[in-house]
């Protein structure tokens, strides 16, 4: 998938009537730091608030952890326990499909051989400020072909590191980094008509 990156201000791009914001948080004090730190509250899946601590998307005190939104990070990585909670609602929300053991790296994974439209839970992010970023399935689930899989397209990572909101989940979306306001804007849309 291409689309295309813009950078300086567009007014038209600006003034998107469907962009939500989020706070863009402080991160590491650090002159050279070139990540966009946000603040998780809850994450939703198949309608349901998970029990998720609001201070395991938070950076600690002696400045690890976090939460990021990277372009350059092909996937999503959460922190555990947050990752096992996320996995662990996919795996009880997600019916009608055979689970398939053992695949590589990524894990639930479920055959869908001749399902022509997939029903799996919705996903979506609470933000501290209120705002709410709602994914379409095709952004954490991957399907993987000639196979007939899907699998959940989050991986965790240990407690200490960084979760990371990777380009994955972010494809087909508009993105937008307004420094100036320190805010992340999001908004569906079809990028190759960007």
């Amino acid at each position: 998938m291409s689309s295309k990156l813009i950078f300086g201000e567009d007014k038209g791009l600006l003034s998107h009537p469907d962009l939500n914001f989020t706070t863009l948080v402080a991160g590491k004090e650090n002159p050279v730091s070139t990540f966009y730190y946000v603040q998780i509250k809850s994450v939703v899946v198949g309608g349901e608030k998970l029990n998720i601590p609001e201070q395991m998307w938070s950076m600690s005190a002696d400045g690890a952890g976090g939460t990021i939104v990277d372009s350059g990070t092909t996937l999503s990585y959460f922190a555990d326990p947050a990752y096992k909670i996320i996995k662990e609602a996919f795996e009880e929300k997600v019916k009608g499909y055979q689970v398939v053991k053992d695949f590589p790296i990524m894990d639930p994974c479920y055959n869908v051989s001749g399902v022509d439209k997939l029903d799996l839970p919705s996903f979506s992010f609470v933000f501290a400020d209120g705002a709410v970023w709602n994914f379409p399935v095709e952004n954490y689930f991957i399907k993987l072909e000639p196979e007939n899989v899907v699998c959940l397209a989050i991986l965790g990572t240990p407690r200490s590191a960084l979760s990371i909101i990777g380009n994955y989940q972010q494809q087909n979306f508009h993105i937008l980094y307004d420094t100036k306001r320190s805010r992340l804007g999001f908004a569906l849309t079809n990028c190759a008509d960007i």
